[in-house]
């Protein structure tokens, strides 16, 4: 359903502000960075690979140590499209390692410089790299998962979108599965709220990149989640991506993390024993 036509102007911005009534917004960030920073000391991914020509336009992958062919799981960092990066994103490399699964968070071109077109195009970009690649680095091609938080779980929901593959040379079921944790499905929304001034969304680019709109043509299995502590909106904007997966037949698992707000929800990626880890874990050994 479209957002509430009753919000006010400073109401629609409180509902887009993630940071409202987060005290430790920078602990919980610096935590994830530093346990990002140890798995990149560690030396076990490869970092920087080069999916093209833009210095943003780099990922990194952390393989099965045995070698042995094996799912992976891609991540989309958030940061409302301008900001954030993937070198905070490395810590759920050794969780997922551990249970057989890669580990490959990305970058990608940030807005105002880069538009939605261009990011999305980003994404699907990484995504062709990585399926050429695979084999390369112990990847089974045919296993390829996508996550993603906050404007990555835009991007996730625009990586499961029909209509693109052909354009990158790709198969349609190229996405063997999706988590989309605190997304933005709906760009209409934000084009009332200050990040409008970043995103210079208008009608046109607003239908191609809400992923409500496209939902994909052919079933995955998909997590939606977001923290029980966010705003109406980012709840709503959940159930309504959910509601549409569901009803192009993919069969969803729906997450709201209870005492978590939008930052604090990422924790849980490295959890089995919560919702949104073992939700995780469940869609890769469910596609096999």
């Amino acid at each position: 359903m479209p957002a509430p036509s009753h919000y006010s102007a400073d109401a629609m911005e409180r509902q887009y502000d993630v940071a409202i009534g987060v005290d430790d917004v920078d602990a919980i960030q610096d935590g994830y960075r530093r346990a990002s920073d140890e798995v990149a000391a560690s030396g076990r991914g490869f970092l920087d690979l080069e999916y093209g020509p833009d210095p943003l336009q780099r990922l990194d992958l952390f393989p099965v140590p045995d070698g042995a062919p094996s799912p992976l799981m891609v991540y989309i960092h958030g940061g409302y499209w301008k900001g954030g990066e993937k070198a905070g994103r490395r810590f759920p490399a050794p969780f997922y390692n551990d249970a057989g699964i890669a580990w490959a968070p990305i970058n990608y071109r940030l807005s105002p410089g880069c538009t939605m077109d261009g990011i999305v195009a980003d994404v699907r970009s990484a995504l062709a790299w990585l399926y050429r690649n695979a084999a390369d680095y112990g990847i089974d091609p045919d296993r390829i998962h996508v996550a993603g938080h906050s404007a990555g779980g835009h991007l996730t929901g625009m990586a499961l979108a029909p209509g693109w593959h052909a354009e990158y040379g790709l198969p349609e079921d190229i996405v063997k599965g999706a988590c989309a944790t605190s997304g933005l499905f709906d760009l209409e929304p934000l084009r009332r709220t200050s990040h409008q001034d970043n995103l210079a969304l208008d009608d046109a680019m607003t239908a191609r990149n809400s992923p409500v709109r496209h939902p994909p043509a052919i079933p995955v299995p998909a997590v939606v989640a977001w923290g029980a502590r966010e705003s109406d909106e980012f709840r709503r904007q959940s159930e309504d991506y959910a509601a549409a997966l569901e009803k192009a037949g993919c069969a969803v698992s729906l997450i709201a993390a209870e005492r978590h707000d939008h930052f604090s929800i990422m924790g849980d990626m490295t959890r089995p024993d919560t919702p949104l880890g073992g939700a995780m874990l469940g869609l890769v050994r469910r596609a096999g």
